[in-house]
């Protein structure tokens, strides 16, 4: 019993820290390199930090975090034209979330 007990523990823990590895994949750091990049998206740093951290605390809290690169910008504007308003946010948060989401979308 102990031993099937340490396995279903064993398990759970892989899966937790598994799971974790999506998360810089789906959510870039605020590199540099990312801040020129979002030049392109008319983000400044501060913009730039403040989409990531709505990325992974807003987003996360209905669904995992969607792999941005797969959808293109006009589509990724229109999902988000949706869940910026489940997600109760305002103009300025939902600009910065755009901004970033097209800049990891461009890298």
């Amino acid at each position: 019993m102990r031993l099937i007990l340490s396995s279903a523990l064993l398990a759970v823990w892989a899966l937790l820290v598994g799971g974790c590895e999506t998360i810089p994949a789906s959510a870039p750091p605020i590199t540099a390199s990312f801040i020129r990049a979002g030049v392109r998206a008319h983000a400044d740093a501060p913009t730039l930090t403040e989409g990531r951290r709505l990325f992974l605390n807003r987003c996360i809290q209905c669904h995992a975090l969607p792999h941005v690169a797969k959808y293109d910008p006009q589509k990724l504007t229109a999902i988000l034209k949706t869940m910026a308003g489940r997600a109760n946010m305002n103009e300025e948060q939902h600009d910065a979330l755009l901004k970033y989401l097209l800049t990891v979308r461009s890298q």
